[in-house]
C-alpha cells in the first residue's frame, strides 16, 4: 500500500502543478471558449438580420483588423440611437446576433464588434485586449455620428464586464443612453472559485492564478448611466446571487429583472428583448 502511495501522491502533485501553471499561463484553455472561424454573415441575414460587415479599427501588426457587423437605421426612429452588444465569453458574433434582430425592427441602429481571439481573429484572449476592443467599438460609434447619449450599451455574460468598462471608460465624453446588463456577474475570480469549492475548501487558488479578473464590482458604482440588470434564478453558469449584489451597488437610476424558469444563455427565449425595449421606451 506504501509503495502505491508513493506512486500515486507524486503524481498527483505533478498533475496539480501543471493544472495551475495552465491555469495561470493559458487561461483561454478554462474560462474561454471561442470559435475560430469567423461568422457568416449571410446565415445571420437569412434569419433576419439587416447589419454589414465593418472594420472598426485595425492595430497593424499588435494585432490586426478587428471586425463587427453593423446596421444604421437612417429614419429619425428612436432618437437615432444604436444597440451595442458586447457577446460573452464563447463562440463568435453570429451565435449572438439573432439577440439584435427584435431592436433593428424597432428602429435602432445595432452593432455587434467581435472581439480579437474570438472568430478567426488572432491574438490570446486577455481582459486588456478585450477592454481595448471595447472602446474602439465605443469610438467607431462616435466617429459615425453617434453621441454617447445615443449608444444603449448592451453586455451579456462576459460582456457585461465589457460593457461596465466602456461606459466607464468613456463616459468623460457625455453619459450614454442606457446600460443593459445580462446575466452579469461581480467577478471572474468570485465566479470561477464557485465552481472549485467543495464544502468550503477551494481547491485551486484561483485568487493566486487569475491575472484577468474582469471586476465588476470595482465598476458598477461609478457608472452614471441608467442601468438595467438582468438576471435568472435557474442560471447554473454564474451564481443569480451575483446579479442581486450587483444591482445593490449599482446607483439609481436602476431596475433589475430576474426571470424564474431560463438557463444562463436562455432569456432570449423568454423574449427578453420585450422587456428591454419597454424599459428604454419608459426610462
Amino acid at each position: 500500500m506504501m509503495k502505491v502511495f508513493k506512486v500515486i501522491i507524486p503524481c498527483f502533485l505533478v498533475a496539480y502543478v501543471a493544472l495551475c501553471l495552465s491555469v495561470y499561463l493559458k487561461p483561454e484553455w478554462f474560462f474561454y471558449a471561442p470559435y475560430d472561424f469567423p461568422g457568416s454573415l449571410s446565415a445571420a441575414r437569412q434569419e433576419g438580420l439587416k447589419a454589414q460587415e465593418v472594420t472598426y479599427f485595425d492595430y497593424g501588426k499588435q494585432g490586426g483588423k478587428v471586425e463587427g457587423w453593423l446596421y444604421v437605421n437612417d429614419t429619425s426612429l428612436n432618437n437615432h440611437q444604436v444597440i451595442l452588444f458586447l457577446h460573452g465569453n464563447s463562440y463568435n458574433l453570429q451565435h449572438y446576433s439573432h439577440k439584435l434582430i427584435a431592436f433593428e425592427n424597432a428602429g435602432y441602429s445595432v452593432f455587434i464588434p467581435e472581439y480579437r481571439g474570438f472568430g478567426g481573429q488572432g491574438n490570446k484572449i486577455r481582459q486588456s485586449y478585450l477592454e481595448q476592443d471595447t472602446v474602439n467599438a465605443v469610438k467607431y460609434l462616435n466617429k459615425l455620428g453617434f453621441a454617447n447619449e445615443n449608444i444603449v450599451v448592451y453586455g451579456m455574460s462576459l460582456g457585461t464586464y465589457m460593457a461596465l468598462y466602456g461606459v466607464w471608460h468613456e463616459q468623460h465624453n457625455g453619459n450614454f443612453a442606457a446600460l443593459v446588463l445580462e446575466v452579469p456577474f461581480m467577478s471572474l475570480l468570485q465566479t470561477a472559485e464557485d465552481h472549485v469549492t467543495f464544502g468550503g475548501i477551494k481547491l485551486v487558488p484561483l485568487d493566486l492564478l487569475l491575472k484577468d479578473t474582469y471586476n465588476n464590482y470595482q465598476l458598477i458604482d461609478k457608472v452614471k448611466t441608467k442601468v438595467l440588470i438582468m438576471g435568472t434564478y435557474a442560471d447554473k453558469v454564474i451564481p443569480p446571487v451575483q446579479a442581486l449584489q450587483l444591482y445593490d451597488l449599482a446607483v439609481e437610476p436602476k431596475k433589475l429583472i430576474m426571470y424564474q424558469n431560463a438557463a444562463h444563455d436562455e432569456l432570449y427565449d423568454l423574449r427578453n428583448y420585450d422587456d428591454i425595449l419597454q424599459w428604454l421606451d419608459n426610462k
